[in-house]
């Protein structure tokens, strides 16, 4: 009997080992396939098939979810802005006056260590107002900026990737039935390299640059004989300027906006 036993531990443990998975393997299944393929991952031998298989990432916005949060949120603000309103009401009826029948000045300091409860209440308020107000603020503007910002999917996008789910199946159907918004989708679109004809330095073309350094080659001149007093002192720190400049135009693409002739008689001005 305990012989069996023992073959039977055996066994288990050859079965266990069967089954253990192969961490040294990558396998993309399921929402990580679909996100791979949503982020340019997955590649393909092919430019052209791999262009023609892109598929566009889009999203449902929500629209009409939004506008249900958005007017609850609203409502439950107006709500409290009534209550507020009462409440502020209440108070100022109830506030001692001076000998001409005037309010006195509100202190808020004074209402937190002397107040009652009313004061507590519109303190409560307050806080709950703010709270409110946070969420409120946060949903209008996000769902504004994604209005603004976010493109509707063309029928074109949406089939695609209607077609490339029906092909792969990485996801259930039910999970893929967001595409039948068409109305609802939203295109989220990769950025694009810079535009062709602007150089580096974030973009800013040649001829801008030019538009800065040409005038600063002019000036320094000017400020040295400004500043250096001597005869001798001010020919040395020309001289230090002028092969600085040169430098800076014969490395840069400042030498191109002009002939060779054209600097020459720049410089001899």
């Amino acid at each position: 009997d305990h012989e069996e036993e023992g073959d039977e531990e055996e066994e288990s443990d050859s079965d266990d080992e069967d089954h253990r998975p192969d961490l040294a393997r990558t396998t993309v299944v399921g929402y990580e396939l679909l996100a791979d393929k949503l982020t340019g991952v997955a590649k393909s031998d092919a430019s052209a098939a791999q262009e023609h298989d892109r598929i566009v990432p889009m999203y449902r916005k929500f629209e009409q979810l939004n506008h249900r949060v958005l007017l609850h949120l609203q409502d439950e603000i107006a709500e409290l802005e009534e209550e507020l309103r009462c409440t502020d009401e209440c108070i100022a009826q109830c506030l001692p006056r001076n000998e001409a029948g005037q309010v006195y000045p509100a202190s808020r300091r004074g209402d937190a260590r002397y107040g009652g409860e009313l004061q507590y209440k519109r303190t409560e308020l307050l806080g709950r107002i703010y709270l409110k107000l946070g969420q409120y603020n946060q949903a209008l503007s996000s769902f504004s900026s994604m209005l603004k910002n976010l493109d509707t999917a063309s029928p074109a996008d949406i089939q695609t990737y209607r077609t490339w789910l029906q092909r792969h199946c990485p996801i259930d159907s039910n999970e893929a039935r967001f595409l039948e918004c068409k109305d609802d989708l939203v295109a989220i679109s990769r950025p694009h390299g810079s535009a062709s004809g602007t150089g580096g330095g974030g973009g800013v073309s040649p001829h801008q640059r030019a538009a800065v350094g040409l005038p600063l080659i002019a000036v320094f001149p000017l400020m040295a004989f400004a500043i250096v007093p001597g005869l001798l002192a001010r020919l040395f720190i020309l001289t230090v300027i002028g092969a600085a400049e040169v430098f800076v135009v014969t490395s840069s693409e400042l030498m191109g906006l002009m002939t060779v002739r054209e600097w020459f008689v720049c410089a001899s001005m």
